[in-house]
């Protein structure tokens, strides 16, 4: 272990391989310093000090000791690009950015870095910048919005691969020339998700596939251009390691049934090693639940998808139906897939079945899926929640009377939006850090998010849209929730300002509807430290089996 005290953030080796780069904010509040370790532990400088008003987003390396990062430090909003040297602490503004610049990792020989424009929680413009002479040239900002990542540079600096939707319904893996254009490599009906180059001489490229949430990898031996050969890996989500001196590839592979193993595998010779396998702590994984995905069509005809946990025969209540816990997710244009999740597995195990929705506006169904829930049409998505329920239970998989929805972040605003638009389909809710009233949540939201929330949510500095949302956030409609209501949230939440959980506690309780609200001191967006994590299950596990008519006895 080499850290120790608030989470880490981004994390990266040196370029010449001793230390390693890190960040690390105070208790959440997502304005980091920077820090550098020796690999070994035995020394750690803080390269650059915390600043106020402070939101950063770290690039990458551009020389041995140089960074490019982006900041808000000059006007509390707009990220703007830096360089900076973390052996003297000098920092450069290199431009200045509106709402969100963010920088990827350079180029190898530290010339140029892409820097990311959000124009949507699901799109952004790519720029190339030339750190020498601080000239930008678009790499591509269309009209109908793209989304550009996972950006992998030839060795020699020529161009690099990436991921793009750029006038298509689904990402394929592009390659952009520098001076030139960007080309199509390989796309069909499924995201790209992300690249690798192996090797010397960038000799491999492999790239996965977002197939229905597990990933499907390809690659080509850039050489001659054959295909190589993918070997047996866990199903799941898989990511990769690579360095341009050797053929070995480190594959990362988590899934329903795998915490995170990590394998080594030869492109060469197709050798496939298993480096590590996680402790299962007392855990039996044959008794894990592979979750089925379930495809339906909502009311007004739109295709949606979720993945159901259902318990298995030695789990289940009984011989009915389980009950079900919806577990949405934020973004909003997140997705649910089949990697390890704790929580799912323990409810399931437990006889309650989990139903993780990705619901109209979710990614990984592609570019017109990802728009359906765009400003006026917010209530669409979570109107899906319900079908989705009402679905599950007319094909006897759940017992539907028996519900409870619960999330985070903009999953917290689904299930204040779902109980207050939508009253008398979920017999209870958990609510962590969601937003209760857009106005306010928009208007003091963090840099981080003002620049994609304009494209998803509208611009609340125009009329119309606070408007709009003074007649259409759960707060207007919260009269209307009817159930106990689970809800939490970090005192130091940069995103989400815990006043709007607590509007929602004290309507709730102002109308004698019970609303437990548990309040982190230490925390931000989300639970980092693990007796947090401990004790907040444990409240919501057992509010979850009390919601759903369940007599558990919960080990503390």
């Amino acid at each position: 272990r080499l850290t120790y005290g608030s989470a880490v953030g981004a994390f990266a080796w040196s370029p010449d391989g001793t230390s390693i780069f890190y960040s690390a904010d105070n208790d959440g509040d997502e304005q980091p310093a920077y820090y550098m370790i020796r690999a070994d532990g035995t020394t750690e400088i803080e390269a650059l000090p915390a600043v106020e008003n402070g939101f950063r987003v770290f690039g990458g390396f551009s020389g041995p000791a140089s960074i490019v990062y982006a900041s808000t430090e000059r006007n509390g909003l707009d990220f703007d690009v830096y360089s900076a040297d973390l052996e003297t602490g000098e920092t450069d503004l290199i431009v200045e950015g509106h709402y969100g610049f963010y920088p990827g990792r350079p180029s190898p020989d530290g010339r140029y870095v892409t820097v990311s424009e959000p124009v949507g929680e699901d799109s952004n413009n790519l720029f190339l910048l030339d750190l020498t002479t601080h000239e930008r040239t678009t790499v591509s900002a269309p009209e109908r919005r793209a989304s550009h990542g996972s950006v992998r540079w030839l060795d020699d600096g020529s161009g690099f691969y990436l991921t793009s939707n750029l006038d298509r319904e689904f990402a394929a893996l592009m390659f952009y020339t520098v001076g030139g254009e960007i080309a199509v490599v390989s796309g069909g009906d499924a995201d790209v998700g992300s690249v690798w180059l192996c090797g010397s001489d960038d000799r491999y490229l492999i790239w996965s596939n977002n197939v229905g949430g597990y990933d499907r990898l390809e690659g080509l031996d850039r050489r001659d251009q054959s295909p190589i050969t993918i070997p047996d890996l866990p199903e799941g989500v898989l990511s990769l390691t690579c360095n341009g001196q050797t053929p070995q590839a480190v594959v990362r592979a988590t899934g329903w049934r795998n915490i995170g193993d990590l394998y080594s595998w030869n492109l060469e010779t197709g050798a496939v090693d298993q480096l590590f396998e996680p402790s299962w702590a007392g855990l039996d994984p044959t008794q894990l639940v592979r979750p089925e995905s379930i495809t339906l069509q909502a009311r007004d005809g739109v295709e949606v998808q979720g993945l159901l946990y259902l318990p298995n025969e030695g789990s289940k209540i009984d011989s009915n139906p389980p009950p079900v816990l919806f577990r949405v997710h934020g973004g909003p244009t997140g997705q649910s897939r089949p990697t390890f999740s704790p929580v799912s597995q323990y409810y399931a195990d437990r006889g309650i079945a989990v139903f993780e929705p990705n619901v109209r506006g979710s990614t990984g169904f592609g570019h017109t899926y990802v728009t359906l829930d765009d400003r006026e049409k917010r209530l669409d998505s979570v109107r899906d929640l319900v079908d989705m329920l009402a679905h599950l239970g007319d094909e006897g998989l759940v017992d539907a009377n028996r519900a409870v929805v619960s999330g985070g972040s903009y999953g917290g605003y689904a299930v204040n939006a779902a109980l207050a638009n939508f009253p008398g389909h979920f017999v209870g809710g958990v609510s962590l850090f969601g937003v209760a009233d857009w106005v306010t949540a928009l208007e003091i939201a963090s840099p981080g998010l003002k620049a994609s929330d304009r494209i998803e949510y509208g611009d609340i500095t125009e009329q119309r849209w606070k408007d709009y949302y003074t007649e259409n956030s759960p707060i207007r409609f919260a009269d209307q929730i009817d159930v106990p209501v689970l809800y939490s949230h970090g005192a130091r939440d940069p995103r989400i300002d815990i006043a709007e959980t607590e509007a929602m506690v004290k309507n709730l309780r102002a109308r004698g509807v019970p609303a437990p609200f548990i309040r982190f001191l230490d925390e931000g967006h989300g639970w980092r430290k693990l007796s947090n994590r401990l004790f907040y299950q444990r409240q919501e596990a057992q509010f979850v089996a009390e919601r759903l008519g369940l007599e558990w006895r919960l080990i503390s």
